[in-house]
């Protein structure tokens, strides 16, 4: 057994002890899951620990759920869950970033939110993030309002900060116009322990740390890597 199987094996125990017997099936099977995927070497162990405790809290609150779910044009969701006749796609950002990005962390981490929520969340009737509790999503605050409150003027700014990083293929300003965020689970993988807030509460919780237009545009203006270029 190797060190991702074990951890995986440690999380199933724990979680198969936290929720109701009813639910152990399917706890035990989306294990299964991720030790399959790692074996071919598709996940790595801190982003599948984050979504195997999330799928199972939304298993214990009714969802069926499915880990690095294909939808098409080579998306994989992290998690899709449906209930009912509604579905919902959850994305897990550790906040990581790669040695690329080294002077530029907080412009890359807000495109890629920007992005991650543009190109997934017309894929169901829902759209959340999840993200661990030590980290604080870089989603923009014009984000965190519904895509009617939206000035186009906002969401072409949007478009701008994300082509600095997603050039092949862009994100569509349609995609960016009509996207839409649900929820945010916020993750203790410690204690097994989640907790869900709405876009409107995360604001508030994080106004002054999560980027407004104004930061976007100084992210624009006065990147490093342009200065030296």
């Amino acid at each position: 057994m190797d060190k991702f199987e074990e951890d995986i094996r440690i999380m199933q125990k724990a979680l198969e002890e936290k929720h109701e017997p009813k639910f152990r099936e399917e706890i035990a099977n989306i294990a299964e899951r991720l030790i399959e995927l790692h074996k071919i070497n598709y996940i790595k162990i801190n982003h599948s620990v984050l979504e195997y405790v999330l799928a199972a809290y939304l298993t214990s609150k009714g969802f069926k759920t499915d880990v690095e779910h294909p939808l098409e044009n080579d998306l994989v969701a992290d998690i899709v869950a449906w209930k009912g006749k509604r579905s919902m796609i959850v994305e897990v950002e550790t906040g990581f970033t790669s040695p690329e990005n080294a002077i530029d962390p907080q412009s890359y981490l807000t495109a890629r939110a920007i992005s991650k929520i543009a190109r997934y969340s017309l894929y169901a009737d829902m759209f959340s993030l999840a993200t661990p509790a030590h980290n604080i999503l870089q989603i923009p605050s014009a984000l965190l309002k519904p895509a009617k409150n939206r000035r186009p003027k906002d969401v072409a700014l949007l478009k701008k900060l994300c082509d600095k990083y997603y050039a092949t293929p862009t994100v569509a300003l349609e995609k960016l116009a009509n996207m839409k965020l649900h929820s945010i689970y916020v993750i203790n993988v410690d204690t097994l322990e989640v907790k869900r807030l709405t876009p409107k509460s995360y604001l508030t919780k994080f106004r002054n740390l999560c980027p407004d237009q104004e930061q976007i545009k100084k992210y624009l203006r006065a990147g490093l890597r342009s200065r030296v270029a």
